[in-house]
């Protein structure tokens, strides 16, 4: 798998506590989106100054802390406030189907992010690498499994020869800058997904989303006997 894993310390967001779990509809919308906010602003941040590349991706975790709270509940909170129905074929792969919950009709007309619900059916692997060059994305991965497939290669500049597969699940994150070229792809499970996007840009416009001129789909090729059992390369000192 090219390239290598380095951890990196950023400020901690508090995404919800028990009083938080009485949220609901728009306020509990808000406070999603606002969490992936103060990240992005901290991702923002560290490529302006160099700390990181301009294309990066970064993946943690997010968990309670006690009794009571619970990441899941939260997520049910939101679609019973919000049961927007997912819609395939979306980006034009009929194995993912997605809704739209934009902050600027259900939050404030100021806004300019959104929240977008994502469901990767079993067996889903023909999204091609692709990126958004005029957006970050901040995921949270609600339930499920699958990989995703990254790379460090500029859109115009894509070989499909540098691409790291990384296996998320539920309760994963992940972050990445703009113009990060990259897809999703499941296995035997489906994936189940909150993606927001900071700022939003309408799924049918020309520039939501650009496909290199080498069109790959990794999931198609994922070799299972490269398939490993490891520890994260991370580790959170607690004492």
């Amino acid at each position: 798998m090219p390239g290598s894993e380095t951890a990196l310390t950023l400020d901690s967001v508090t995404l919800g506590d028990a009083q938080s779990h009485r949220l609901a509809g728009p306020k509990l919308l808000e406070r999603l989106l606002d969490t992936a906010a103060r990240y992005v602003e901290q991702l923002r941040a560290r490529v302006e100054t160099r700390q990181l590349p301009a294309r990066v991706a970064l993946f943690g975790r997010v968990r309670g802390t006690g009794p009571g709270v619970s990441f899941t509940h939260l997520y049910e909170r939101l679609r019973q406030a919000f049961p927007n129905p997912l819609v395939a074929p979306f980006e034009e792969c009929d194995n993912v189907a997605g809704a739209v919950l934009e902050s600027r009709v259900l939050i404030a007309p100021e806004r300019d992010d959104a929240m977008l619900i994502l469901r990767f059916e079993a067996g889903a692997c023909d999204l091609p690498m692709h990126a958004h060059e005029d957006s970050e994305r901040f995921i949270y991965v609600v339930s499920g499994r699958g990989l995703f497939h990254v790379s460090s290669e500029a859109v115009g500049d894509f070989t499909g020869e540098t691409i790291r597969h990384v296996p998320v699940r539920a309760s994963d994150v992940l972050m990445f800058s703009r113009g990060t070229v990259h897809t999703f792809s499941t296995g035997d499970e489906p994936l189940l997904l909150l993606s927001c996007h900071a700022p939003y840009v309408p799924l049918e416009s020309a520039e939501q989303y650009t496909i290199p001129a080498v069109r790959v789909c990794p999931g198609r090729s994922t070799d299972p006997e490269q398939s490993r059992i490891a520890c994260d390369a991370a580790w959170l000192c607690v004492a």
